[in-house]
This record gives C-alpha cells, structure tokens and sequence, in this order.
C-alpha cells in the first residue's frame, strides 16, 4: 500500500506540475497581448498632430479704400485688362456697406395662436365688425366731446349772457347817500341817466331778482364767490334796464368816485330774452339734448362691440394680444409695402401680398401684435392656419409654424466690377483711382485689415482641437495604465506559479526516491 500511494501522489504532483506550466503559458501569451495593446496606444499616441494656435498674420491682409462722400468704399479685387484700352488699365472689383430697408418673412415656432369663441366669420365679416365699432365708437367720442365743451360754455360768464355795453359816456356821478351810480352817454338827452344802486340798497323784491341771477353763476362756475354766503357790496342794479354792473367797472367811468375816464361800461342783463337765466336755460336744453345724442350713440357703440366679441376671430399670439388693422398708417403702409415687393422679388409665396389687390389697394386681413418689443405682422390666413392645425383645448397644442412679417434696416454689401484707371507711386503701391461709370479721381488709402471673424472662428478650432487632443491624450494615458496594471496583475501571478512549480519539482523528487526505494527494496525481496 505504500508504495502504490506514492506512486498515486507522484502522479498527482505531475498533473499539478502540468497544469502550472498551462496556467503560465496563458499568463505570458496574455502579457503578450497588453505589451501588443500598449505598443498601438504609443503608436497611436506618435500619430497625433499638436494643435497649433493661428497667427493673426495668416488673416492680416492689406486693403485700399476710399471716400465718395457718401460711403467708404473697399477695393476688393483688381485685375489688369487683357487688352489694351488708352483709359483705364484694371477691372476693379469694388464695396460698401449700407443700410438697406429690407422687407423678411420669419416663422414662429410654438405660436399658440387663441381664436375667441363664438360663430364662424370670414375675415370680411370680422373687418366690417370692427369697423361698425370703429366708427360708433368715434361717434360717441364726438358726442361725449360736444357735451363736454357745452359744459364748458356754460361755465363761463361770458357765455351766459351778450356783456352788452353801453359806450360813449360823457357824464357820471356817485351819489353816497343812495349808493347809486348815474350816468349818460352822447346819443342821451340831458338828463336822461341810467342809475345803478348797490345789493343793500335796492328794495326787497329787487334784492331777490339780483340774488337769484348771481346765485345761477356762481352754480355754473361762472363766479368765484361763496356759494353760502356771497358778497354782494360789488352788485349794482339798474331797475329800468333790468341789468347789473360791478363796482369795479362804474367807479372807473369817466367823472367817476376814483376820477377815472372810462367810457365803456359792459353789464349783464337780468330780464329780457338774453338774461342771465334764460341764457342758462338754453344751455341746459342743449347739453341734455347732447346728453341723450351721446347716451343713443353709447347704446349703438355697445351693440356694435357685443356684435364684434361674438365673432369667433384671433385675439392672441401667445401673451400678445392681436389688432386687426382695418386700415394702414403712412409708418404702416411704408413697412407692409416694403415686405410685399422683397417677398415678390425673392419669389416667396406668402399671404400677406393677398391683402392687396392687383392695383395695390389695401384689403385688409392684417394683424399687428408686439414680441419683444418689436411690431410684427401676420395675417387672418397664416394665424387661421396655424390655429386649425393645433390639438388639444382650443388647439393650442402642436400648432404648426406662423408665418410673420416686418421691414428692417440691413447692412447690406453692394459690390461693383467695372473698368478703372489705377495709379501707382512708382513702387507699385496704388495711390488713385478713377472708374469707368464715374468721373470724379478718388485718393486711395492703404490699411492693414485684420479678419477679426475668421481670426476668432480659427481660434475657436484651435480650443476645440486642443480639447480633442487633451481628451485623447488623457484617454491613452488611462488605458494604458490599465494595461499597465493588468501586467503586473499578471506578472505576479506568474512568480507564484514559478514558486510553486519549484515546490512541486522538490516535492516530486523525493516522491520519486521514495518509490524508487521502494521498488528496491521489492526486486531484493523477491530476489532472495
């Protein structure tokens, strides 16, 4: 039994064994395989370029130009005439930049586009709407107004009443114990005065006439006197006439109490047809007859806004609200115009040159609405179209792209070829120039230009190449020391497996001299 458990232990060690130098075989050929990966990430690594920053040289270029007046031209490009010509020597390839009212069509992604609910309306009944309420709109503004400057007429003392006055006075007299004014004028006989006695003086009944009158203005406004208790010591009254003068006015007459030399004395008239308070009728007859023009012309502006509102019809583009232009200003039909005619010469097929008839009147459909502070236009079709195709509440989901319009200045590059006569100072810089359609010599400036644009676009693919090469050269890096790392995962497990197999071979030797041993010792047994 002893000598066959060797013999199976000396067979499991060489299996062992065997196997040991398997598992090292497949170690080194996986070596083999990272020293290849890492050979091609240093290869790899060789074959990149190094992004080189560029030269502002490389986009510096020098230019002539000149001056009309009226723009800085640049020479762009000059080249000599292939057949000889007694005035002019180069075709002349030259630019300015100007601001061009240019006319563009934009499409507004999202327009979310609301319709008012109501009943279907073609655009032309939604414009005659809108006009009826234009219209009665203003009618009633017109009346509002006409009531408003009556008011204003019968607010005045002037208007209450013709101030009559009583001119060419040669004589006057104050009489303090009566408190009464006397007075004549030319066309009198001697004799023949009018008297005018101060408030506190006429009897009861008059008092009450002079009251009533000025009370009237000072209710109208026409007198700036206390309402409650008005100070009347500057009234006078002439009985006979029926007519009242102020103190002011009388004592200044020619011969008067402050010796003054007036001859014109203007009164108010308190009796007759042009007295205070028939005047003040009047007034108020006309302002309620204004007032019930201007309630009939609310009532119509009303109906006419409750029949527009129940018109289904487009109010807003997303928080913009729309207005109908039923009618262009000048700014406004300078604009439209200008966006129809580039719309036609660029060949764009777009509703708004359908808002004009095929003599160029107006005929509506127009909308204006504000976005970002700047006025556009679109029309009853385009924001039609886009409302149709929404979904959801009031199809304002996934509408399809507005159509929308306005004019704007542009810069725009206006270029020339033509023939030219250039000029050198003998040291082949060009120093004038004369062209062709023009016949005025122009000096010419020579300047270093710099493409600023093309330098900044070349300096950004510089950033962006660089930040590609460090990323590479990051990323090689980071394999390679993983490749690095599982070498030396490997490289360790190689030297245990050498250890090992070493322990088998010391192991397997004395397994085998044990046997050996054994065998002997068998063969002298038999042997005798």
């Amino acid at each position: 039994m002893g000598m066959a458990a060797s013999q199976a232990r000396y067979l499991a060690l060489v299996a062992r064994k065997s196997n040991c130098e398997y598992e090292g075989q497949q170690i080194n050929q996986a070596r083999t395989v990272l020293s290849n990966q890492s050979a091609n990430l240093f290869n790899q690594m060789l074959g990149l370029s190094v992004p080189v920053p560029p030269s502002t040289q490389d986009y510096t270029k020098v230019q002539y130009s000149y001056s009309d007046g009226s723009n800085d031209s640049v020479i762009d490009s000059w080249q000599q005439l292939s057949s000889a010509d007694p005035d002019y020597n180069y075709v002349v390839t030259h630019y300015y930049y100007t601001d061009r009212y240019t006319g563009s069509m934009k499409r507004l992604s999202d327009p979310q586009v609301q319709f008012s609910g109501g009943t279907n309306a073609t655009i032309a009944q939604i414009t005659a709407a809108q006009n009826l309420v234009t219209q009665t709109k203003q009618a009633y503004e017109d009346a509002v107004a006409a009531r408003q400057d009556m008011e204003a007429q019968a607010a005045t003392l002037s208007n209450y009443t013709d101030r009559t006055t009583y001119t060419g006075i040669n004589e006057s007299t104050y009489n303090a114990e009566t408190d009464t004014y006397s007075f004549r004028t030319r066309d009198m006989t001697a004799g023949e005065y009018h008297n005018y006695t101060g408030y506190n003086s006429l009897d009861p009944d008059d008092q009450a006439l002079v009251l009533a009158g000025i009370q009237r203005l000072i209710d109208e406004g026409a007198l700036d006197l206390d309402p409650e208790n008005p100070d009347l010591t500057e009234i006078y009254y002439d009985a006979e006439t029926g007519d009242i003068a102020f103190s002011s006015d009388l004592s200044s007459l020619y011969g008067g109490t402050s010796g003054g030399s007036q001859t014109i004395l203007p009164v108010l008239h308190l009796t007759g047809a042009q007295s205070i308070g028939n005047i003040a009728n009047e007034y108020d007859d006309q302002i309620d007859a204004l007032r019930e023009a201007e309630e009939t012309a609310k009532g119509a502006y009303d109906a006419a806004v409750f029949d527009y509102e129940s018109l289904q019809r487009p109010t807003y583009i997303g928080n913009s609200e729309l207005t109908l232009l039923t009618s262009l200003t000048k700014d406004q039909e300078a604009e439209i115009r200008q966006v129809v005619a580039d719309l036609k010469e660029q060949g764009i097929d777009a509703d708004i040159v359908n808002c004009y008839s095929e003599d160029g009147g107006y005929q509506g459909g127009i909308y204006s609405f504000q976005l970002n502070g700047t006025t556009y236009y679109t029309t009853y079709q385009d924001l039609l179209n886009s409302y149709s195709s929404g979904t959801g509440n009031n199809h304002i989901d996934g509408q399809a792209k507005l159509n929308y319009y306005n004019a704007s200045y542009v810069s725009t590059r206006i270029e020339e070829t033509e023939k030219a006569l250039l000029e050198t100072d003998g040291n082949g810089r060009f120093t004038s120039v004369r062209f062709e359609n023009d016949s005025v010599t122009y000096t010419l400036n020579m300047e270093t230009v710099t493409d600023e644009d093309a330098y900044q676009d070349a300096m950004n693919q510089y950033y962006y190449d660089n930040a590609v090469y460090d990323k590479t050269v990051q990323d090689i890096n980071a394999q390679t020391s993983l490749i690095q790392q599982q070498d030396l995962q490997l490289e360790l497990r190689l030297k245990q497996l050498d250890t090992e197999q070493s322990a088998l071979s010391t192991e397997m030797e004395a397994v085998k001299k044990v046997v050996d041993d054994n065998v002997e010792s068998s063969f002298k047994t038999f042997n005798g």
